[in-house]
């Protein structure tokens, strides 16, 4: 007895092939193979970093040397920097180009000649404001004046559009702004520059060698991903884009916070004090029920007091829902995009902010990232349409 099978294959999108290339002061360099690497960014206050692991092929160093054994040049006092981009692009698609997920400077070398292996660290170029001791003194400047010249004295190029007002000695001595080594909490420019972007609720951020300090984008006008999910009911699996998805809600946050800020200024001895909660801002103490946060802002004026209320507003209600997961990697994914989910039959529904992105590649294990989603708007409710 013959029987005959036939088997029909239905279309299939072709699967993605990751590539990942390393550029060192513009260029490839041949004799170092990427193998793998660890690229985390995030909207927090540090810079982004990027640790490469390169497999040494000893037949191609140039004569020159090896790339990541700097030397101090002819005439100078420092080592120069070492420039690092890290470019992906898919391969399964026809004339893709490369897109940079990262660009900064080497931290830190690992070097195993009989292994032959090469480990790097490296940080974004916030690392030169980080980095950046600032002694001088800046009166009757706009905020945006100020932290544009501490960039361009880190020898980057500043994309600020941070609301105006005076940072510097105005009317009285207590609106100096000062960032010194040793007497201030200001101890680096970076430290200064994230202090007058908190207060005007703007983020400060690394692209390239520009460094942007700008309010945060809206989901109407940012970019918006989708992560995908299905539950279409208890006898099916459910169907979700990501693998480890945890969906978490803080209800002592979710129950009300109040923040409380002050100021004494000590030549007028006047006290400014402001509160700033769900009902909005007041000189007085709403919801009483909230849980209080208290915060001293010495030597400001109202409006400063104000907008530095309801930023730490922001900042506490973004953490009363987070949703966390890995997903196969995409290249245009990054810190201040949005993703939205549905489908869930919960209030975790919506548009919500990526606020961290760890990206891993490796031979191995493929291109993943690991994703932690907020909402920073803090004029959603709980039926906010996605």
């Amino acid at each position: 007895m013959s029987e005959s099978v036939t088997v029909t294959a239905s279309g299939h999108k072709t699967w993605r092939m990751p590539q990942a290339r390393v550029l060192v002061n513009g260029a490839e360099r041949p004799e170092t193979g990427l193998e793998q690497f660890n690229l985390t960014r995030t909207r927090y206050s540090r810079a982004d970093t990027l640790d490469l692991s390169f497999a040494l092929d000893r037949s191609k160093i140039p004569t020159s040397g090896l790339w990541f054994d700097a030397k101090v040049e002819d005439g100078a006092t420092a080592l120069p920097d070492i420039d690092v981009q890290l470019q992906m692009r898919d391969a399964a698609v026809s004339g893709a180009q490369w897109t940079t997920m990262f660009q900064g400077v080497v931290d830190h070398v690992d070097f195993s000649p009989a292994e032959t292996s090469v480990t790097i660290q490296c940080r974004d170029y916030l690392a030169k404001l980080l980095d950046l001791r600032v002694l001088d003194g800046w009166l009757n400047m706009t905020g945006p004046g100020v932290v544009a010249a501490m960039i361009r004295a880190a020898g980057l190029t500043p994309q600020v559009s941070m609301s105006d007002g005076m940072t510097g000695q105005f009317w009285q001595i207590e609106h100096k702004r000062k960032s010194a080594s040793s007497h201030s909490r200001f101890q680096t420019a970076f430290d200064l520059a994230s202090y007058l972007a908190n207060m005007t609720g703007c983020d400060l951020y690394a692209e390239g060698k520009t460094i942007v300090c700008a309010p945060y984008p809206s989901a109407k006008t940012g970019v918006v991903h989708t992560l995908n999910y299905q539950d279409l009911g208890p006898t099916v699996p459910l169907v979700m884009g990501a693998s480890g998805l945890r969906f978490s809600r803080d209800y002592q946050i979710a129950k009300g916070i109040v923040v409380h800020v002050t100021s004494w200024d000590s030549r007028q001895r006047n006290r400014v004090e402001y509160y700033w909660s769900a009902d909005g801002g007041s000189t007085k103490k709403a919801l009483a029920n909230g849980n209080l946060h208290s915060f001293t802002l010495p030597g400001a004026r109202l409006e400063q007091v104000q907008s530095y209320a309801k930023s730490k507003y922001d900042q506490i209600v973004a953490h009363e829902r987070t949703i966390t997961g890995t997903i196969p990697g995409r290249f245009t994914l990054e810190p201040r995009h949005f993703m939205s989910i549905s489908g869930t039959g919960t209030t975790w529904d919506g548009t919500h902010d990526v606020d961290a992105v760890t990206s891993s590649f490796s031979w191995a294990g493929s291109f993943t990232q690991n994703i932690t989603l907020r909402t920073r708007d803090a004029t959603k409710g709980e039926t906010y349409d996605a």
